[in-house]
């Protein structure tokens, strides 16, 4: 494909877009600085945007000496993204307005032998609901973004598998969903949405290098190095779910033994919880009950033994695997998200120990290991955001030969 005026005009609307989505409320000199576009094709394409209502100026910055510069930010209501967390059994969805504003969200909570296609028709319902109460017509929704767990193929919309979900194998989930609902589909890993919008609503832009861990049902990760994503071939950078942390242990979902989801993650700890509880020969209206993260903690502040060794358990082995990613990547910021209210807990005293346990000393001092902020209702954000990123899908340049 030849760099036509077209395509070059398409790329640099692209990069004007995202430089104010990005620094909104911004100039039209910083503008032309950050994305090095020259002055007049700016201008230009301001003036486009603004006469196509995605953009609007609002308020001037303080005058040195000169005429007041207007500030420019995106119009809130140009267009609305549609985002799902789907974090089986617990599915989350949000609706965001061009401001990464949430306008809506809701939560669903299935049984733990629903299968693929009740999930997959719920869904549909579900994301055709929030998009009626919010009150938008399609043609106002740019797409829909879905963070997905287990092993994806990013490139062609496919789910491969999500192990927790009986016969989910192979599901087309982005060309199901467009065609049922005629936008643009976009999917990625669930723990690398969750990290991005940890980024966009709490880490400080100075932070480009940082590994986000996951707790969720599986353990998940992200690494985020130079201020962009590692995604991998098919997107599945950060799998450490599946990563090996003691060939003695236990069988995983995967078929391997001792992954560190079948120590760690939320469904291995409640197999764990229930095997202990009816081995000590107690009985309880909670014991056959999904525990989380956030449950297990206040059992064991409660003084409830059993939660606190699954805890220690848990913690200890991802320990181990973020002091493997450290010495591995280099990279010493770690927060530990997809899980609220664990700050200052044993649980997360036991993963810092471990990890300073297992690094070489060179690194313990530089180490930060922190808890995300991200509340529950805002696990679907990333997807949303991921959905806006594609606003004037970016065009693609050639090099000649």
């Amino acid at each position: 494909m030849k760099n036509t005026t077209k395509v070059l005009k398409e790329a640099n609307k692209y990069l004007v877009m995202q430089c104010i989505i990005s620094y909104q409320p911004i100039t039209i000199e910083a503008i032309v600085r950050k994305t090095m576009v020259s002055r007049p094709t700016v201008l230009e394409i301001i003036r486009e945007l603004q006469e196509s209502g995605y953009i609007i100026k609002k308020g001037q910055v303080r005058s040195t000496g000169g005429r007041p510069a207007d500030l420019i930010l995106m119009n809130s209501n140009a267009c609305y993204a549609v985002g799902v967390d789907l974090e089986f059994p617990t599915v989350r969805l949000a609706v965001t307005n061009a401001s990464k504003e949430i306008l809506d969200c809701r939560e669903i909570k299935y049984e733990m032998d629903t299968g693929a296609d009740e999930i997959l028709s719920s869904l549909m319902k579900e994301i055709e609901d929030i998009i009626k109460r919010v009150g938008i017509s399609m043609d106002k929704v740019l797409g829909i973004g879905l963070g997905l767990p287990g092993n994806i193929d990013k490139p062609n919309g496919i789910s491969v598998r999500i192990e927790r979900i009986k016969d989910w194998h192979n599901v087309h989930i982005k060309d199901l969903l467009e065609d049922r609902f005629e936008v643009p589909v976009y999917i990625k890993n669930d723990v690398h949405l969750l990290a991005t919008a940890e980024r966009e609503k709490y880490v400080v832009s100075e932070v480009q290098d940082f590994i986000y861990i996951g707790l969720r049902s599986g353990i998940g990760s992200a690494i985020f190095c130079n201020g962009k994503f590692l995604t991998g071939k098919k997107g599945n950078a950060g799998f450490i779910g599946h990563a090996t942390v003691n060939p003695q242990g236990p069988l995983c979902s995967c078929g391997n033994y001792g992954c560190l989801d079948a120590f760690s993650g939320e469904l291995a700890m409640n197999r764990e919880f229930q095997a202990k509880m009816a081995e000590a020969g107690i009985s309880s209206p909670e014991a056959g009950k999904y525990q989380t993260v956030r449950d297990f903690i206040e059992r064991a502040e409660k003084g409830e033994e059993i939660s606190r060794q699954i805890l220690k358990q848990a913690g200890f082995y991802i320990g181990v695997a973020i002091a493997n990613l450290i010495k591995t990547l280099e990279i010493t910021t770690v927060i530990i998200g997809g899980c609220t209210g664990i700050e200052d807990t044993e649980f997360i005293g036991e993963i810092k120990n471990t990890v300073k346990q297992y690094l070489i000393q060179d690194y313990e001092e530089e180490v930060d290991i922190r808890v995300g902020s991200l509340m529950k209702e805002e696990y679907p954000l990333g997807a949303c955001c991921y959905v806006l990123s594609h606003i004037f899908e970016k065009p693609k340049l050639a090099l000649k030969a």
